[in-house]
């Protein structure tokens, strides 16, 4: 293997959604390792979800480091580092933390900070927060008719039945955790953007033209934050571009690492 690559899943999305991805990366000779957001895995919701950014980093480190310990391989260049939506702010952090073990960096639908058109970040901040972030989960998240109007938002479209009904198991969870929930929403997602210009790592950054929780491609984010990268956009992709249109995500791809790696 070549490469080494990490698939960082956004929060409450499964490992699977980078599964039409994959093949392209293993036809680039690359050892591919897929990763939940900390405290968004397979098991119950605890309380104890790492909110500290620094630290979930931290975390996603740790994994790697345990493969490289397990690979027992002499690896000579970096991870490169691929996020989805919020998780993006991770590997970012990532980068920073270690930027001798980041090869790359490449984001796809990026958000920072709360989802467009989540509530008002004010009230998530006040002391009713709390309870309306509740209301909110039980208007859109336990409701079926409000959870369908959100996957709707999500894809662009409507996913396959599997798919939905796995995310709103993920987010059902939430409830009776609203205050880690607020705090996830409120810390979560921010990324030190100024030390990012000076990383000089090649990346590349991608949304979907009807991305409704990205809110488009935010114009001081492609000038001067992250200088170094291409940008694209898919214009009639929603948020999850790499599983309602992964043909043009594995053509940027491909001449990317071709060049780039």
């Amino acid at each position: 293997m070549r490469h080494r690559v990490l698939l960082l899943c956004a929060p409450g999305f499964p490992t699977s959604c980078w599964r039409l991805i994959l093949p392209e990366l293993l036809r680039a000779d690359c050892m591919c390792v897929i990763c939940e957001m900390p405290g968004f895995g397979h098991s119950k919701f605890p309380n104890d979800v790492p909110i500290d950014p620094d630290l979930r980093a931290r975390y996603v480190w740790g994994v790697l480091d345990d493969v490289d310990l397990n690979e027992r391989a002499n690896w000579l260049n970096g991870w490169h580092l691929m996020a989805h939506g919020s998780a993006a702010a991770t590997v970012i952090r990532m980068a920073l933390q270690q930027p001798d073990y980041a090869a790359s960096l490449f984001l796809l639908s990026p958000v920072f900070g709360m989802p467009a058109g989540l509530m008002p970040r004010p009230l998530l901040r006040s002391g009713a927060g709390r309870w309306a972030l509740r209301r909110w989960l039980e208007a859109n998240i336990l409701n079926d008719k409000g959870f369908d109007r959100i996957v709707r938002r999500i894809y662009g479209c409507a996913p396959v039945r599997t798919q939905r009904d796995r995310l709103q198991r993920q987010y059902g969870q939430l409830l009776g955790h609203e205050e880690t929930a607020r705090r996830l929403l409120l810390e979560s997602c921010t990324a030190d953007m100024e030390r990012l210009h000076d990383l000089f790592l090649p990346g590349m950054v991608i949304w979907g033209g009807r991305d409704a929780l990205a809110g488009g491609i935010p114009a001081s984010f492609r000038e001067k934050d992250f200088p170094a990268a291409e940008y694209h956009l898919i214009g009639n992709a929603g948020h999850c571009a790499m599983e309602t249109h992964p043909e043009p995500i594995k053509d940027f791809l491909r001449g990317w690492i071709r060049e780039m790696w």
